[in-house]
């Protein structure tokens, strides 16, 4: 009997160790499937900056303005851009890589604007979406030029094309001849997923040199 109750003994503690070392590896696992995931998140990300900023580099021609959807007449919203897209028909941005750094420069008729610019991304839900930040050396910063906005980032005055902060009010889209840079109005989450509520796009055409 004593034999017999050892042996219980021991095949309880084995029992428990095992159980023991079953969760312990349990989460190592999940542990490194995390790890993978972030890894790959993060890779994903940069993979995105990096294409997007090297696509950029190079002379850019305005070429239009146009409005999202909007709250208020879209009749309204359109007269407005294109009057002022009337303003930017000379515009001419330039982006470019010196000793690491990436700059801008840009001129409309009298008006110059130079400084530095970084591609970012900011998450909603599991999608990243590219914003380009613009620190501003001279001349106007590039949001007022684009877009005429006003102090509290309302883009030609327009209440539907509120700015996100000003480290994120402007997204950014580029294919090798086509670059759309947009002041637009809050991220929301709808059936098909993360969508702009209104907003102002300004759009350019490669200048091949």
């Amino acid at each position: 009997m004593r034999i017999l109750i050892t042996f219980n003994i021991c095949v309880l503690m084995l029992v428990g160790c095992t159980t023991v070392e079953s969760q312990k590896m349990r989460a190592e696992r999940d542990q490194l499937l995390k790890n993978y995931e972030d890894l790959r998140e993060e890779n994903s990300e940069l993979k995105l900056k990096n294409s997007i900023t090297d696509t950029l580099l190079g002379k850019w021609r305005f070429l239009n303005l146009e409005m999202a959807e909007s709250s208020i007449t879209q009749e309204v919203a359109e007269a407005k851009a294109a009057l002022y897209a009337l303003e930017l028909k000379n515009l001419t941005l330039e982006f470019f890589e010196e000793k690491g750094i990436y700059h801008y420069r840009g001129k409309n008729g009298g008006t110059k604007v130079f400084g530095q610019w970084t591609v970012i991304t900011v998450r909603y839900g599991d999608e990243p979406f590219p914003f380009i930040r613009f620190i501003r050396r001279t001349g106007p910063e590039i949001e007022k030029l684009l877009f005429a906005a006003s102090a509290d980032g309302r883009a030609l005055g327009l209440s539907s094309a509120l700015g996100l902060d000003t480290a994120r009010d402007m997204s950014i889209s580029v294919t090798p001849d086509r670059l759309y840079l947009t002041m637009h109005g809050k991220m929301q989450s709808g059936p098909a997923g993360w969508v702009q509520s209104g907003g102002v796009r300004c759009y350019f055409e490669r200048i091949e040199e």
